[in-house]
């Protein structure tokens, strides 16, 4: 099997890149043989990749891109020809949308025609929404640029997957619903497969990485993302001020990782709002020290107002970290209806489900055991690499 993905470790920058990592690891544990087509910024290099520990079925070949949007096209541009020697190599590829269109249009011209299978990790539709409602509400011009302007691009992306791909896979229920009802595409092409995560791994780094908690005593409050719009970091902020101004809580210490255009204005508001002794900016991290943090939490914070399946949520489960999320269909999806916590519906909600996590140990150790529970259910990395196994073989079957 061959694995393209401009996203691998040590280079993380969201979900696309663990995922891939771990289901590399997985199949190569089962027997499969693996061929990872890594991208990998000049920086890199300096970071021994050598070190990333794989399967010992597991080849990871590093391929250069660049740090300039588009990134997967650019990436799949850049090393066209050494692609398409490894995709006549493969008896199945498999890749994320990113790194799909064009090459599984350029592969399917030529001979053999290796059958491709691709998980589609957003919808173009819900990308535009999700920019068109900032608009005068923090969103940023490079989203607006990207998912707007640059909309018929993710479009055709898409489309070009749903015609050349042999099978597609929407990583939820609630993304493949949005596929079907968005476009035209063949029932029997699109299943659903969840993404997953090495949990017995995923706490293997949380209990050895080191954490850098400033306070012992106040909660901790976990939160990582881009800083955009879409990540709900705007109503974050908001729900601070209300637990502070309106609960009159201030036990608690917010540590928010990531960058993004909405990090200058985001301080902003918090020096006018006297949060400056609660919010702790940490900017990009390791990743391991960015679970260690989590894994080390007493609550997560998901404020994401459009998600598909994503992988900081399924690690917060998984970590058995309680977590505060707005009711969204992947958040009802990725924690269920029955939680102990309902979803949010504002930020008033999000603010008094933080505060009674806040102060209620019993809460927040019943809300992680049933969580965890739930990762183990459905996130697993062996439950998707086995759903993908079989999926393989199924396409492998059906070509010509």
């Amino acid at each position: 099997m061959l694995l393209i993905t401009h996203e691998f470790p040590p280079d993380i920058y969201g979900g696309i890149g663990v995922f891939c990592y771990d289901l590399a690891n997985a199949l190569g544990r089962r027997g499969i043989n693996v061929t990872v087509a890594a991208g990998c910024l000049p920086r890199t290099i300096r970071r021994r990749v050598d070190d990333i520990q794989v399967a010992s079925n597991v080849q990871v070949v590093r391929l250069p891109k660049v740090d300039i949007p588009p990134n997967h096209f650019w990436y799949q541009m850049m090393n066209r020809q050494a692609l398409k020697t490894l995709i006549a190599d493969a008896d199945v590829v498999h890749c994320p949308d990113s790194a799909a269109f064009p090459m599984v249009y350029l592969s399917k011209r030529d001979r053999p025609r290796v059958p491709w299978v691709v998980f589609l990790n957003s919808g173009p539709v819900s990308d535009l929404y999700c920019v068109l409602r900032s608009v005068g509400g923090g969103g940023s011009l490079g989203d607006m640029f990207r998912y707007g302007v640059g909309f018929p691009g993710w479009d055709l992306a898409l489309r070009g997957d749903i015609r050349f791909a042999d099978a597609l896979v929407a990583v939820s229920e609630s993304l493949s619903t949005e596929v079907k009802n968005c476009y035209s595409v063949e029932t029997r092409k699109l299943t659903t497969i969840h993404n997953g995560e090495d949990i017995g791994h995923l706490q293997e780094i949380a209990e050895k990485g080191h954490s850098n908690w400033k306070t012992g005593h106040k909660m901790r409050i976990f939160c990582a993302g881009r800083l955009v719009w879409r990540k709900g970091v705007n109503q974050l902020i908001d729900s601070l001020i209300y637990l502070t101004q309106e609960i009159a809580f201030r036990d608690f210490e917010l540590q928010l990782f990531g960058r993004g255009p909405l990090e200058r204005n985001v301080r902003q508001l918090i020096l006018r709002s006297n949060l400056k002794e609660n919010v702790v900016f940490r900017g990009f991290v390791e990743y391991e020290e960015l679970i260690a943090s989590m894994g080390s939490s007493d609550v997560v914070c998901f404020p994401s107002l459009y998600e598909a399946c994503p992988m900081g949520m399924i690690e917060a489960m998984a970590l058995g970290r309680p977590v505060v999320a707005f009711d969204r269909p992947y958040s009802r999806e990725m924690m269920g209806d029955d939680s102990e916590l309902p979803l949010a519906q504002n930020i008033q909600e999000y603010a008094h489900m933080l505060h009674k996590l806040c102060t209620r140990q019993d809460l927040r150790e019943v809300l992680g055991r049933s969580l965890q529970a739930r990762a183990r259910r459905m996130f697993d990395i062996e439950i998707s690499s086995d759903r993908y196994l079989k999926l393989y073989q199924e396409v492998l079957a059906n070509a010509p």
